[in-house]
């Protein structure tokens, strides 16, 4: 396909991002430029369509061109280093992809850096006291499924996404899939079937019924699956998000789901015996935001703002998205560490214009 699809989340801004992508490889101050994934996305497919199953074709579309060059461009520069950390719109679909998926990247661009682990599409970029990961892992609906096809790791939200964008093609109405998932989610999540109810009320908003099938043909499925049976092989979500190892229980899974990942960027890093990291950096909620509470300061979890000469205690910091609809517009979320200070500043902000997004912006000792 040789233009933006019609049903895609990133069309408009294609320039923007090649701008901001030329900005850094300019400027003197930019030392690293870390990509916390997405940047290639395989999910928003209608059901009719056969699935992505590698980037091929995103990198060969022309209308990609500008921000491919760019990456090309940073990937080789000799004085930024740039990684990347993939997402779960850009996750390898199982594990024999993941080897597949770190060539093609250091194939096309020379000199990046793919920060994934090798069995499951899970990855972390880590410098210091600083951590920074796209964040899906801690998401019921958006975090690798290692159990419900052993061959896959797709969650139910790539099925969900997949639905929405049918409807955008059907209705040539522009739709924010994550608005229409929050809408049921909140419906039918206290309900004893809420997936299998949830799931069927999403495709029925699309137009989709019960024995509507969904194009497959990838790791773990057959050819195509109808949205019942979907329903029915994810069924036990919850049970088996709850038997898994980590200490995100399903409750704050579904609150990470619902847009705020503060809670489980404390519960993974902060809250953690022994650790050593004070900065998290995290993106997949599409929704910039910061928590920072003063140093030596109890606090529930809130957003804080720390006047500039307080220290905080530990910061949380959510790079927000560059897709079209975004209310908040292209935000990121720049770091920098002052030796002499010794201070390490963490501010969000938006592009064009770099100004600090909201005053989220803070400080940790080093």
């Amino acid at each position: 396909m040789n233009a933006p699809n019609p049903f895609g989340w990133f069309k408009k801004n294609i320039p923007i991002l090649a701008q901001f992508l030329d900005d850094q490889l300019k400027s003197p101050d930019v030392k690293e430029l870390v990509i916390l994934g997405d940047l290639f996305d395989t999910w928003i497919i209608p059901t009719t369509y056969l699935p992505i199953k590698s980037f091929d074709r995103i990198i060969a579309n022309k209308e990609n061109k500008p921000v491919i060059d760019k990456l090309i461009a940073l990937a080789a520069s000799k004085d930024i280093k740039l990684a990347y950390v993939p997402g779960n719109h850009d996750m390898s679909m199982s594990a024999g992809d993941i080897p597949g998926t770190k060539n093609f990247l250091e194939t096309n661009f020379p000199g990046i850096r793919f920060f994934c682990n090798n069995d499951v599409p899970l990855g972390s970029f880590k410098v210091g006291t600083l951590v920074a990961e796209h964040g899906n892992r801690y998401c019921l609906f958006n975090g690798p499924d290692l159990w419900t096809n052993s061959n896959s790791f797709l969650p139910l939200g790539y099925f969900i996404s997949r639905i929405v964008s049918y409807k955008v093609l059907k209705t040539g109405l522009e739709q924010d899939p994550r608005e229409i998932f929050f809408k049921f989610l909140r419906e039918f999540m206290t309900k004893p079937d809420f997936i299998g109810n949830m799931l069927n009320a999403i495709a029925s908003d699309a137009g989709l019924n019960p024995k509507s099938k969904i194009k497959l043909g990838v790791p773990g499925y057959p050819d195509a699956l109808s949205v019942e049976e979907i329903g029915n092989k994810y069924k036990d979500l919850c049970l088996n998000w709850e038997k898994s190892p980590g200490n995100i229980n399903v409750p704050t899974a579904i609150f990470s789901d619902l847009g705020n990942l503060s809670f489980a960027a404390s519960l993974a890093y902060f809250m953690q015996i022994g650790s050593k990291i004070d900065i998290v950096i995290f993106g997949h909620t599409h929704i910039p935001a910061m928590n920072n509470p003063a140093k030596n300061t109890p606090t529930s979890g809130g957003d804080i703002s720390i006047p500039g000469e307080i220290p905080s205690g530990y910061i949380y910091a959510n790079s927000g998205t560059w897709v079209d609809k975004s209310q908040y517009g292209c935000t990121f979320v720049e770091t920098e560490e002052v030796p002499n200070e010794r201070r390490h500043y963490v501010r969000i902000k938006g592009y064009p214009g770099n100004n600090v997004v909201n005053g989220y912006e803070g400080f940790v000792e080093v």
